[in-house]
């Protein structure tokens, strides 16, 4: 049976690496199928799970216990990454990062409630292409599971983080009231429509949408009382607008400084603000160059975030110790799992020590009493062997121990 120890991970995310850098190891949701496969045909490769947001790209893989697939997985999916920019784990501290990943302890928002369905999609997008088994599998769920433990049981659950929410932040600081500005959002997805619900809670009147497929744009506009627009018309769609926010999957460069007016920004009051959430970034780095623009990238929005993290230290002190024990929990269900073999044999034996018994007591003429009772007598025999099983499963790496071994990995980060 496999063992903690065989698992690995390695990646980069929005404390090891800048967007610029980031954005060139995104694998997108149409490459994810071939990537996991291509990533289990590697030499040493047993299971494998690919995690790629707007924040990180990273692989959970288990190894055969004697390979380390570490420098296979750099070169196949981190190919000319510095070294610096990428991380790697394996056993109990890449068990911890995963936990702290699902818990919103790893992002770049303290607490964000996106991570939750982005790591069960990457999970499922790996279930579908064959590449998770017994050790994977049941270890997401599990981690998806503390992940939302921490958020229900803690004060980093409170209100509704992400990305998004610290974008419509900063463009409130930017604007103060949202009321009547002219918002645009690039990109109907799933991030888009978050953001559109964010900025219509601090008041903004009516949002437009720009999407590759008009449909989708004119069904994102149902909610937001805007207009729809076809990507052909994106210069048209931005012309004027105050917000506009990308969105938007696999589209470096989408929005250039030939969409905008260059004179018309400089007669503006305010300056036009330039929201990019994209990995890769859609918004052309000369944009920022433009007057009148303030544009505004993932990195960018670390003064918000710092702000956030100022706010929930003591719900991520309380979160780490939680999953100290969600950790410990974990590792001792599996260790109690590979006794498996030593309990069946346990039963077997209790069942024939128990009608041995019987047939030299009775004479092979047991009555329904003394059957009761030698049944009894097996069952609460047998249930203290048990017990004492799982305690020697929980004490094979205590929770002291997992304890010290988290307070390394922080150290660590």
């Amino acid at each position: 049976m496999e063992t903690i120890d065989d698992l690995v991970l390695i990646g980069l995310n929005h404390r090891s690496a800048p967007v610029e850098v980031r954005e060139r190891y995104a694998v997108q949701p149409e490459d994810l199928e071939r990537v996991l496969a291509e990533l289990r045909q590697l030499g040493g490769i047993e299971e494998v799970v690919v995690i790629s947001t707007c924040n990180r790209t990273e692989v959970l893989a288990r190894a055969v216990p004697t390979e380390d697939p570490t420098e296979a997985l750099a070169l196949r999916l981190f190919r000319n990454l510095e070294p610096e920019h990428l991380y790697s784990y394996r056993g109990v501290p890449a068990l911890i990062h995963l936990y702290r990943l699902v818990s919103g302890l790893d992002s770049l928002v303290l607490g964000e409630t996106e991570i939750l369905g982005q790591v069960r999609r990457a999970a499922e997008a790996a279930h579908a292409a064959g590449t998770v088994g017994t050790l994977l599998g049941p270890l997401v769920q599990q981690a998806l599971g503390a992940g939302k433990k921490v958020r229900t049981e803690t004060s980093l659950g409170e209100g509704t983080l992400s990305v998004a929410r610290v974008a419509v932040d900063t463009a409130r600081q930017v604007f103060g009231q949202l009321a009547g500005r002219r918002v645009v959002v690039v990109g109907a997805g799933e991030t888009g429509r978050l953001l559109a619900r964010h900025l219509q809670a601090e008041g903004a009147d009516q949002i437009e949408f720009v999407n590759r497929t008009l449909a989708t744009a004119q069904e994102a506009v149902r909610e937001t009382r805007g207009r729809a627009w076809p990507l052909e018309q994106l210069r048209e769609a931005v012309a004027s607008a105050d917000l506009v926010a990308a969105c938007v999957d696999n589209a470096p460069g989408l929005l250039a400084a030939s969409h905008l007016d260059r004179r018309a920004l400089t007669r503006r009051d305010r300056p036009t603000l330039l929201i990019d959430l994209s990995v890769p970034r859609a918004v052309e780095s000369s944009v920022r160059d433009l007057a009148g623009v303030l544009l505004v990238d993932l990195d960018d929005l670390a003064p918000v975030v710092a702000a956030h993290l100022r706010q929930r230290g003591d719900a991520r002190t309380l979160a780490d110790s939680m999953l100290v024990g969600e950790v410990h929990k974990f590792l001792a269900l599996r260790t109690y799992a590979s006794f498996s073999p030593a309990i069946a044999e346990l039963h077997r034996g209790f069942e024939t020590v128990r009608e041995e018994v019987l047939d030299r007591v009775t004479g092979g003429q047991a009555q329904a009493r003394e059957l009761e009772l030698a049944h009894e007598l097996a069952r609460r025999l047998l249930d203290t062997a048990l017990a004492q099983l799982k305690e020697g499963a929980r004490a094979t790496r205590s929770e002291e121990v997992i304890d010290r071994m988290y307070q390394r990995f922080l150290e660590n980060l």
